[in-house]
């Protein structure tokens, strides 16, 4: 009897799996809601985790507040931090860290919150999709029970390749709560792929209930600055001020120090790669700037040596030889630095690598 009713548990189960929506079917419902999210309000609480595989590995996490009402949305970092708002006239932008703003007139109809609008294209690209199981989620107001289903993608390109993504679904309202995946990306002049998995989670999650208009309205602080594309990573307080003494090793070995540069335009480019990103720009200003003075040096991080790189790329090469240079310009890993012919620095990327402004820094100083 017992073993009876277990079997009528097993089919029970079995029916109701056999039940669920056709995967494809159900992929392109949330395409089609996520579509239509902006005729309505919505509100999200967004988690993602990066774990980087590899030599370096580590993990980051990000948390977002997502919200919208009627085509407006807004987009923001938590604790607060980068905010992007769209309030029905104009896209904003803005950077708490550097308290400075962008602002750019809108004149199309509004989308969806870029945190969300990965989930309007689920359903394209797709060349299987199966059902995998069924799996319960906590959102803050409660268990949700989810379709769990495996998604493989056509690739956008050789370069970046996509392991298949794992989609937690829930079928009551279209809406993804979860997706999983690995990204490869294989570069030429790097002997081995970068990988990284990536977990996106919504702890909050709801749709057509009431959202505070009152956060899809922004008024740039009295002292914030407007720019043309906003810079990321806390702003330089040495700008306008004496460069602090330094010391790097050239390639022939010997000592390259900030006072035996004086009376010369300085451009210095940390990085912690031989094979980064910012030299082939570096290598064109370089090209471009070497008859107006403009001293441009590669410095790279003290695990490499200043041999390395291209023999493509003439740019002057050296090592700051315990990151003790890095440090005192206040560069964590990468950035830029330009020090005027006084020995004051006029520009100072300590985080991203925004060339637009380091091209108009130059301009100012006359050798562009």
């Amino acid at each position: 009897m017992r073993h009876a009713a277990l079997s009528l548990a097993n089919l029970v189960f079995l029916c109701s799996f056999a039940a669920a929506q056709d995967p494809l079917q159900l992929m392109q419902k949330v395409a089609a809601n996520y579509k239509a999210l902006p005729k309505t309000t919505y509100d999200f609480e967004q988690v993602e985790v990066r774990e980087y595989l590899g030599t370096y590995h580590n993990q980051t996490e990000q948390r977002l507040r997502i919200a919208g009402s009627a085509g407006k949305y807004r987009q923001e970092q938590l604790p607060p931090g980068t905010l992007y708002l769209f309030d029905g006239q104009f896209n904003w932008a803005y950077n708490r860290d550097r308290n400075e703003y962008t602002k750019i007139s809108a004149n199309f109809a509004a989308g969806l919150a870029p945190g969300l609008s990965m989930f309007e294209i689920a359903a394209y690209r797709t060349k299987s999709v199966r059902l995998l199981r069924q799996e319960t989620i906590e959102l803050s107001s409660g268990p949700v029970v989810c379709q769990v289903i495996e998604v493989e993608q056509e690739s956008p390109n050789d370069r970046m390749q996509y392991s298949p993504l794992t989609y937690w679904i829930d079928t009551s309202r279209n809406l993804v709560l979860k997706m999983n995946y690995k990204v490869t990306i294989r570069e030429a002049d790097r002997p081995t792929p970068s990988e990284s998995i990536i977990t996106v989670s919504f702890p909050k999650a709801t749709v057509g209930q009431g959202v505070d208009e009152e956060l899809f309205r922004f008024t740039p602080p009295a002292d914030a600055v407007q720019v043309e594309r906003l810079s990321f990573g806390p702003k330089s307080p040495l700008v306008g001020k004496d460069a602090p003494d330094f010391e790097l090793k050239g390639v022939d070995g010997k000592a390259i120090t900030g006072g035996s540069l004086r009376g010369s335009m300085v451009l210095l480019q940390f990085s912690q790669r031989a094979d980064d990103d910012a030299l082939p720009f570096l290598e064109m200003t370089y090209r471009s700037l070497k008859g107006s003075g403009l001293a441009a040096i590669y410095v790279l991080g003290p695990r490499n040596r200043p041999d390395i790189g291209s023999q493509a790329y003439t740019v002057p090469v050296a090592i700051d030889p315990d990151g003790s240079a890095a440090k005192k310009f206040g560069i964590a890993s990468t950035g830029a630095v330009l020090i005027d012919r006084f020995g004051k620095v006029v520009y100072a990327d300590t985080s991203s690598r925004n060339s637009l402004e380091l091209a108009r820094a130059l301009q100012k100083a006359g050798v562009w």
